[in-house]
């Protein structure tokens, strides 16, 4: 009998350390469709097994409760008290999020908190470019994912959030191509005169209709250069991960909560969830190994939280950083960008730690050279930072709609507060893109770039 019970408890055990494991690696930036459904299958073995511990547990436990109790009402009072607050602490780690400020209409817009060290030029957002005071200045009918491009003008977007329909437009809005399928998290112009961008295709994998994601090039005349699916090279990065909750076979044991609605792209699942792409700049550290070489492809996938350097030309995976080999772990990471001194610049969203973060990452020994953090900093599944010219950074906290550009001593010196966040009664937005008036993310252009097409 007791040979029974301890290997029902080192069975119990297990399951819980395994639950954990999977909230803390496969899970975060929210890459799980399967953590869920296995907390509830843990439930559900509890209450099968009750019926066990019950009839193997009652005369010892209960004799124990009740000798306890009579010799020991202080110690057992303490160790009740004590096992409530740890339920009660797991239960807060993982529901808690933190409070989002309340605004007001008096924030609304930009604002101006210091003048001379704040980088002047024009910001653009959802379509609409503003000047430093929040005055808009111009505007396009496709409002997500949109870029200018500094030479010429014009102006690529994506009509809506994953709406099919992207292309290039003059600076006047008028149409010079479209595409007519949906893309996603990023439109990029490349130093050389390139535009990237992702789209998915949907595999069966594992028994499901998982989604993969494609990054495709184009010149910018419209035809496309270069399409790299990750599908095709799912084994050179399963390489340098463990794997994620979609690599496991479905189990009769644990049922999977999957989406109710297919998305765009006509999957259930998700797999890399690809959010970004920069391109290498030239670089101190150009030099020491190949992975730094001006051009290279910089990307980010949030489940998993992971960030890689690929080869511009053969898409070779050339470095990585992954969760836990990054102090307080990566988690969920938007934004990557090397820096002039070699740095790597992320927007660490930090979901399951419940604070955000923007990190300087030392690429050759992935120690953090500089952090940013504050108790009121976070944004859940978004966000973006742009280091500016002066050396300041703008800074999306993409769900409180929320810009604020900070000088390198960390003084925020410009703020912007999107209008319809603060004004309850406009929801055209809303209900039209269904981003909740958040804002995805606000790009500086310097004030000289945008004149001259002004004028």
């Amino acid at each position: 009998m007791r040979k029974a019970a301890t290997v029902f408890l080192i069975f119990l055990i297990f399951i819980t350390c395994c639950s954990a494991q999977a909230f803390a690696y496969i899970d975060p930036g929210s890459g799980g469709y399967l953590v869920s459904s296995v907390l509830a299958a843990i439930g559900a073995f509890f209450a099968l097994a009750s019926a066990f511990v019950v009839h193997f547990f009652r005369n010892i436990v209960w004799r124990t409760i009740i000798n306890l109790w009579r010799k020991q009402r202080l110690l057992f009072l303490a160790g009740i008290l004590l096992l409530i607050a740890g339920i009660s602490a797991v239960i807060l780690h993982f529901t808690y999020e933190p409070a989002m400020p309340k605004f007001n209409d008096s924030l609304s817009g930009a604002h101006i908190r210091d003048a001379a060290r704040m980088f002047d030029g024009y910001s653009l957002y959802e379509g609409k470019l503003i000047d430093m005071k929040g005055k808009l200045v111009k505007k396009w009918g496709s409002i997500f994912l949109g870029v200018i491009d500094p030479q010429t003008g014009d102006y690529y977007g994506q009509k809506y959030f994953e709406a099919p329909l992207w292309g290039r437009y003059t600076w006047d809005d008028k149409v010079i191509w479209e595409k007519h399928f949906p893309i996603h998290h990023d439109l990029v112009l490349t130093p050389k005169g390139t535009i990237i961008t992702f789209t998915k295709e949907v595999h069966q994998y594992q028994g499901r209709d998982v989604e993969f994601d494609v990054i495709l090039e184009y010149d910018k005349d419209g035809n496309l250069l270069k399409h790299f699916s990750l599908w095709d090279h799912l084994n050179d990065f399963h390489r340098f991960h463990k794997k994620l909750e979609l690599d496991l076979p479905p189990s009769f044991i644990i049922p999977e909560t999957d989406r109710e609605v297919k998305s765009v792209w006509g999957g259930h699942y998700d797999y890399y969830h690809l959010n970004a792409l920069s391109i290498i700049p030239p670089n101190a550290l150009q030099g020491v190994a190949p992975a730094f070489r001006p051009g290279n492809w910089l990307i980010s996938f949030r489940h998993g939280s992971m960030v890689f350097i690929l080869d511009q030309d053969t898409q070779q995976i050339l470095w990585r950083a992954i969760y836990d080999q990054v102090a307080d772990r990566l988690e969920g990471p938007h934004a990557p960008q090397m820096l002039e001194n070699g740095d790597i610049l992320i927007f660490d969203n930090g979901r399951y730690r419940k604070w955000s973060r923007i990190i300087e990452l030392n690429p050759l020994t992935l120690k953090i050279d500089w952090e940013y953090r504050d108790k009121d900093f976070y944004t859940l599944s978004q966000g973006y930072v742009q280091k500016l010219p002066n050396g300041n950074m703008l800074i999306t906290e993409a769900e409180k709609g929320y810009v604020f550009e900070m000088t390198p001593d960390e003084r925020i010196v410009w703020e912007f507060y999107h209008p319809d966040k603060q004004d309850k009664t406009n929801s055209t937005d809303e209900s039209k893109w269904g981003l909740r008036q958040e804002i995805y993310r606000m790009i500086r252009y310097p004030k000289e770039t945008i004149d001259r097409f002004l004028k």
